[in-house]
């Protein structure tokens, strides 16, 4: 069993530091920074505040994977060329174990399964569309951990890694997840959360130096953790007093 080393939840801006050595950098991300920076955009992003923070050692951060914008939670950086040939290796073989925690519309009836989709990017807003034939197919397997009067609380673990493979794969089943606006009109009208209920919860894989597996563990975001104990709240029954 992995034995996962939580968060410290050091600040250094938008994100907090969770693991460090001369290898890989492991960092728990606020919603709305980007990972890593886009075309044409001055929006800050991870990668670059990274390298800020990483210059007083002498070293930057090199991509492996990325979180949406908008989600929040764990992220490996490479801190060298080979560090970074051997991650890249592991995630295109699907070995890490990536773990999201989602709040989903919706009760989910099934306790546990797996959704399967064929996945095909198009240029409307860049968004990922479930196709008959021609995508990439999309492997996501979860299982419920909450349910609450119209939500649903999902762990998700993802065995392929597409382009916002969880949120429309759940859309697609009829259980978008709250707050995202992107692939769900409806949830232009959430006042509760700004942004898709998605948190990247759990990490794991082989370091690149030693062979040996290493977990690490984010928090709930607080507006996430805020938002879930409102509901639970609303759900609970009143009990009066005499």
């Amino acid at each position: 069993m992995v034995k996962h080393k939580k968060s410290r939840r050091r600040h250094t801006g938008p994100f907090r530091i969770v693991h460090e050595d001369q290898d890989i950098v492991v960092v728990d991300k606020d919603a709305g920074l980007l990972t890593v920076p886009i075309p044409k955009s001055k929006a800050r992003n991870l990668k670059e505040l990274l390298d800020r923070y990483l210059m007083k050692r002498q070293g930057r951060a090199m991509q492996v994977h990325r979180i949406d914008r908008y989600t929040s939670g764990l992220v490996v950086f490479a801190r060298h060329r080979q560090a970074r040939e051997i991650l890249i290796e592991q995630f295109r073989e699907r070995t890490p174990n990536r773990l999201y925690l989602a709040i989903v519309r919706g009760v989910v009836e099934a306790d546990k399964g797996t959704l399967r989709h064929q996945l095909k990017l198009t240029r409307d807003g860049f968004r990922q569309r479930v196709v008959e034939r021609g995508g990439t197919e999309a492997v996501t397997h979860f299982h419920v951990r909450e349910r609450l009067a119209g939500i649903t609380l999902v762990e998700v673990r993802l065995e392929t890694g597409l382009k916002n493979q969880i949120r429309v794969q759940f859309q697609a089943a009829g259980h978008p997840l709250m707050g995202d606006r992107h692939y769900e009109e409806a949830e232009k009208h959430e006042r509760l959360l700004s942004r898709q209920a998605l948190h990247a919860w759990r990490l794991s894989f082989l370091h690149p130096r030693t062979g040996r597996t290493v977990g690490f563990e984010s928090p709930l975001a607080a507006d996430l953790a805020w938002l879930l104990n409102r509901l639970r709240e609303e759900a609970a029954p009143v009990t009066g007093t005499e």
